[in-house]
């Protein structure tokens, strides 16, 4: 029996597909989406309503584990990890978790942040280096966006000063 897809014709669909979705991926080089999955279990542990503002996701003795395991909690993320702009041009960081982040340049990735108990699970001691001005920290609640515009052209590096391990780097042109 003769396939109705030879092998050429499936490449070339998978090809065409492919080259449909990449400029959708790239449409928009100038956003950073922050990422979380907390669950309402965050709430009770800090004793604090508003620390995650969403239904289902990450209860926090696993997010806990995660972090203790391998130092980062895949679903705390930025996304694209790396964005390239041109000088003067505006980059949006959209916060789409339930709970609130930082974009917080760093001189260097690998330090800590500003919550003592993630620092003493993540490096063992509550006062790990810093490579952020803890005073130069802005807070992106969830469902928030921050404005940023990057003028000094090179590779400028951010994290989630609350959220460590979270990365992305901006290369600005």
């Amino acid at each position: 029996m003769r396939s109705l897809f030879p092998a050429s014709g499936i490449a070339a669909v998978v090809a065409a597909a492919v080259l449909t979705f990449v400029p959708i991926a790239s449409a928009n080089p100038s956003k950073v989406l922050a990422s979380d999955a907390c669950s309402p279990s965050f709430n009770v542990l800090f004793m604090d309503p508003t620390i995650c503002n969403r239904n289902g996701g990450t209860p926090v003795e696993v997010f806990l584990q995660q972090l203790g395991q391998n130092k980062f909690a895949g679903a705390w993320h930025f996304s694209p990890p790396q964005v390239n702009v041109d000088a003067g041009d505006s980059l949006t960081v959209v916060n789409r978790g339930g709970e609130t982040h930082t974009f917080t340049e760093v001189s260097q990735f690998g330090g800590g942040g500003i919550v003592p108990q993630l620092n003493e699970i993540l490096f063992g001691t509550d006062n790990p280096p810093l490579f952020f001005d803890p005073g130069n920290v802005t807070f992106i609640p969830a469902g928030g966006e921050e404005k940023i515009t990057p003028t000094t052209p090179g590779t400028h590096l951010f994290i989630c000063a609350i959220h460590p391990w979270m990365e992305d780097t901006v290369v600005v042109r």
